[in-house]
């Protein structure tokens, strides 16, 4: 039988290297909470907040994360590929999110709004009208992804293959758009 919560408030719980597999949370708010190294394989996270947790290193097996917001949170290693697709959705606002893998999601019109995504891995993903205001994308790697209508207009630190990307009415900004021209081998003076 699964375990469920809704609309619980939970502040500053450590679910560090604890099994919440197959739980069932439904409009809760998680705060300053520890969650590096948790299980969360099959677990069910619908209309629920996550502010200035760590989020570092769970284990995200079929894990359905429906109309999810993070903000302030650290997530490092989070490998978003492996959750349920069907209904994911997810955004972020100022969250460190390093070394994380978003490879063939559907995250059309998500927000990064104002979060440094370090070495990120965006491959086979839609990720049109997203909005990327005021995110650094060290490293950040966009392979085969549709970048339509996405606004890149106050992003810094890309490098973005127009060759390999949908870049289509997508919104960027001078002097960072010479991140569009790394894929061509010319020489910028």
């Amino acid at each position: 039988m699964r375990d469920s919560s809704e609309g619980r408030l939970f502040k500053s719980e450590d679910f560090s290297k604890k099994s919440l597999e197959s739980q069932d949370f439904s409009d809760c708010v998680f705060e300053k909470c520890n969650f590096t190294e948790s299980l969360l394989r099959r677990s069910k996270f619908s209309s629920c907040t996550f502010k200035n947790c760590n989020f570092s290193l769970v284990k995200l097996d079929g894990c359905r994360m429906q109309s999810i917001q993070f903000i302030d949170c650290k997530i490092v290693g989070a490998e978003f590929f492996k959750c349920d697709r069907t209904f994911f959705s997810v955004s972020f606002l100022s969250c460190l999110l390093h070394y994380c893998i978003f490879s063939d999601l559907n995250m059309k019109n998500s927000s990064f709004s104002k979060s440094k995504i370090k070495e990120g891995h965006f491959t086979d993903t839609n990720l049109s009208g997203a909005d990327f205001e005021e995110v650094d994308l060290s490293g950040t790697i966009f392979h085969n992804c549709d970048l339509s209508k996405s606004d890149f207009s106050k992003a810094f630190n890309y490098t973005i293959d127009p060759a390999t990307n949908n870049i289509k009415k997508a919104k960027f900004s001078l002097p960072e758009a010479v991140g569009l021209l790394c894929g061509f081998d010319i020489i910028l003076l």
